[in-house]
């Protein structure tokens, strides 16, 4: 009866205990997981709008794919890529903020307008497309090549050999990638001009820029600059410091979390005992080299940099290269010699007097032949070539805006990578020959070529020193063992620098920042500091780099904290500070001239010329506004009272001043205030909308 009594008192218990088991049968786990995921999923808000880590990586890759195609690269670095997902954010942000604001006011970009855009006048064209198909030369866009370029996209695949079909694919979501950039082009056209086109200039504000424009002066003056005494003379309190950044503390406003980390990079670089290896196998090489009766098969087997079969000048050559192959024999060897990160050997092949570069004309084949297609359209066009047409004029009949198939100056070493450099410089000025490049049939005409030079051919052997893994682990040992004796924030710092490493203290920094600096392949550090709590010290690997970092504090808040800008106001309060004392100290001397003044700073007298009131930068002084003041309201030869500027006191004087007699025109004054500030307010309006929307940015969760 006791345990039956026991178990009714914890009857309660068991029910619970049974519930929740069939809650979780009953609970589909599975989609609260994905729901949950989902919620999490934001790498950035605009004014409520999501964006999630999804279709923003795949902005990102349509970005990549584009630039790819404008570069002709196979491949971005990681530069490349930063700046990629920064300038895709910044766009995404903008096409939320235009999409909801212009749906607002109505405004729109239509068809109609695209086409023009591509179609129409040139006063009507897009920016964009001058940006991509224009020509640096003239400023103009390629009509004929952007043409053939749409001729191109509008194509039917299905009837194309593969690889062209392949890139006509790829080039229409180029073109929809373009077509994208100039719609929202337009539209934060239409939105900022809008916004500028609404302010108006008053009779007031064109009488007070008249009046403020009319005085031209010269002024000569005498400056003691704060710099001459020492900070240890003036005193400034906590209290005095606080006060200046109540005062602007409108200015210290976040946008975002900050993190302050201090760190220390160490380049990971090969040791001596690394060298020494280098050093030996090339001493080996080098007996092989001066033997070789083929350097080629050697350079093949031993170098990291391909043997070349061609001439170069040798005035193209480093110094110490043009010096040995100017005065060697043909079989002699240079080297080994240590080179940067590197050692390397040459020996000279031959010599000749040559021309250093031909100017080359090609008739372009079309995209997607293979070599027997080419090489019987080729002998075409070389016989209506013959016939006597103008090789430029086939060139452009066939690529239409190849301005006559030009593609300028090479030099040997630059063709060789093609495997024409003999031919081309062996045939004469005129010639046109049929040429296999890359497994399709060019037409080459030799244009030009340069006067005969001297040239040499070089069997160069490049060994880089590899930083051994003996190396990498003596280091990663040693900052290991710097990483778990040094986890606190107050002593990182100093123990970092007795250990002579160049620690970068106190680095506050932003989530959208792409890297520590300008070291590559930091971001990571970045990323980490946004994810990890105070005090977190850690160790990454780069391949070309170890980085030690502590995260020192976080910065949150609507505002930069006073600790982290007070030794800025500080150095402004004591720059007050010497401006009372060294004031103080002139006007006790009751100096009467400009001459006084500049002996008693032990300084000189000095003149600007032409100064105004709305001159913005000052010869020799730069931004000085109580120059532009004086300008306005001085007189001639009156010695003015010391006055603080913002690198020192000035003792000034109106040396001349010329008034323009130029009546005031109230409307045309009117019309360049108005002009002026609406290319100021067109340029400002997409950062004042912004301000007002939340926009909240996650990506330093995810990258």
């Amino acid at each position: 009866m006791a345990a039956l009594q026991k178990i009714r008192s914890k009857s309660s218990l068991l029910v619970g205990i049974i519930a929740v088991g069939l809650l979780a049968f009953v609970i589909p786990w599975g989609e609260v997981t994905t729901f949950v995921n989902k919620m999490r999923d934001k790498a950035f808000v605009v004014n409520g709008t999501v964006v999630t880590t999804g279709e923003y990586a795949k902005r990102i890759t349509e970005w990549e794919s584009f630039q790819k195609s404008m570069s002709g690269q196979n491949s971005l670095d990681e530069f490349a890529s930063s700046q990629i997902r920064e300038l895709v954010y910044q766009q995404m942000v903008k096409e939320i903020m235009l999409d909801e604001e212009c749906d607002k006011l109505g405004l729109t970009v239509t068809k109609q307008e695209l086409e023009d855009m591509v179609y129409g006048q040139t006063q009507n064209l897009s920016p964009v497309l001058f940006q991509i198909f224009g020509n640096p030369q003239t400023g103009q866009i390629d009509r004929d090549g952007l043409n053939q370029f749409l001729s191109n996209i509008n194509l039917d695949p299905k009837t194309l050999p593969e690889q062209q079909a392949a890139q006509i694919v790829a080039n229409r979501e180029v073109w929809s990638f373009i077509q994208n950039m100039m719609k929202y082009q337009r539209l934060e056209e239409k939105y900022s001009s809008l916004v500028a086109g609404s302010l108006l200039a008053s009779n007031t504000e064109a009488k007070a820029v008249y009046e403020d424009s009319k005085n031209i002066a010269d002024i000569a003056y005498v400056v003691q600059r704060y710099s001459s005494i020492s900070d240890s003379t003036v005193q400034v309190d906590n209290k005095e410091i606080k006060a200046l950044y109540d005062l602007r503390k409108s200015n210290y406003k976040l946008e975002t979390e900050l993190r302050k980390v201090s760190y220390f990079i160490k380049e990971v670089v090969p040791s001596d005992e690394d060298f020494a290896v280098v050093e030996n196998e090339m001493n080996a090489v080098h007996e092989k080299l001066v033997t070789a009766e083929n350097p080629a098969t050697l350079v093949s087997e031993y170098s990291a940099v391909p043997y070349v079969d061609a001439f170069a000048s040798a005035s193209t050559l480093p110094a110490d290269t043009r010096s040995f192959a100017q005065s060697a024999s043909i079989g002699e060897v240079y080297g080994p010699a240590r080179n940067g990160q590197a050692y390397i050997m040459y020996k000279l092949v031959d010599k000749t007097v040559a021309a250093d570069s031909v100017k080359l004309q090609i008739i372009p084949m079309p995209q997607g032949l293979d070599l027997a297609s080419s090489t019987h359209l080729a002998d075409s066009l070389l016989s209506v070539v013959k016939g006597g047409k103008d090789f430029a004029t086939v060139a452009n009949e066939v690529m239409p805006g190849s301005n006559g198939g030009e593609l300028g100056w090479m030099t040997e070493m630059m063709l060789s990578s093609a495997g024409i450099g003999k031919e081309c410089f062996a045939a004469s000025v005129g010639d046109v020959l049929k040429l296999n490049i890359g497994g399709i049939t060019q037409l080459i005409r030799i244009q030009e070529k340069t006067k005969p030079v001297s040239k040499v051919k070089l069997a160069v052997i490049q060994m880089p020193v590899i930083v051994s893994d003996k190396t990498q682990n003596l280091l990663d040992n040693e900052l290991n063992q710097f990483v778990s004796e040094n986890s606190n924030t107050e002593t990182f710092d100093n123990a970092a620098q007795a250990k002579g490493y160049s620690v970068v203290s106190n680095a506050i920094l932003s989530p959208s920042e792409m890297a520590l600096g300008q070291a590559t392949g930091t971001r990571q550090v970045i990323h980490w500091a946004f994810n990890n709590k105070v005090g977190t010290i850690h160790k990454f690997e780069a391949s070309d780099k170890r980085i030690i970092a502590i995260i020192k504090s976080e910065i949150k808040g609507d505002y930069m904290p006073m600790s982290e800008v007070s030794s800025a106001l500080k150095a402004e309060l004591i720059n007050d500070k010497k401006a009372e004392k060294i004031i103080a100290d002139l006007k006790s001397k009751n100096l009467n001239s400009l001459e006084a003044c500049a002996e008693a700073v032990s300084g000189k007298v000095d003149t600007v010329k032409f100064v105004t009131f709305q001159t913005n930068t000052i010869s020799g002084i730069g931004y000085e506004p109580i120059m532009n003041v004086f300008s306005k309201t001085g007189q001639i030869n009156k010695l003015e009272s010391p006055q603080k500027g913002k690198m020192g006191v000035y003792v000034l004087s109106l040396a001349a001043k010329e008034t323009d007699s130029k009546e005031f025109n109230s409307q045309q004054t009117k019309e360049g205030i108005k002009q002026n500030n609406f290319y100021q307010t067109m340029s400002q309006a997409l950062s004042v909308l912004r301000q007002k929307m939340n926009v909240e940015d996650n990506r330093v969760k995810f990258w």
